[in-house]
């Protein structure tokens, strides 16, 4: 599963469980980040477990997508079903700071910034 656009691509990897993120996501509201929904439900769906979001590649994410990531992250704590594991870097300004409240919305998330 991949969506992939001039500015960004997000892909699902089913055989390593990881959702990776690339480039500069920018849509312009809650609605256009519906193919990313998808993605991410179907990816827990389909885990083995546990799913890792790769967010080291991603330069750039507005609010729109970060509050689409964190409803996920909030259905996925109602549910304990999939563990979740978020990869950032330090290279990423907002990385750091933005991706630790993942962790604030469930103490379940495990957080990785290299």
């Amino acid at each position: 599963m991949e969506i992939k656009d001039n500015d960004y691509t997000v892909s699902y990897n089913q055989e390593a469980g990881t959702v990776t993120f690339s480039g500069s996501l920018r849509l312009q509201n809650l609605k256009a980040y519906d193919p990313l929904k998808e993605i991410l439900k179907n990816a827990s769906e389909r885990a083995q477990g546990g799913l890792v979001l790769n967010f080291t590649d991603l330069t750039f994410i507005n609010s729109s997508g970060i509050t689409t990531i964190s409803m996920f992250i909030i259905d996925m704590r109602k549910k304990e079903t999939v563990s979740i594991k978020v990869v950032g870097t330090q290279a990423v300004s907002w990385q750091k700071k933005s991706l630790a409240n993942f962790q604030k919305l469930w103490a379940g998330v495990e957080l990785e910034i290299n």
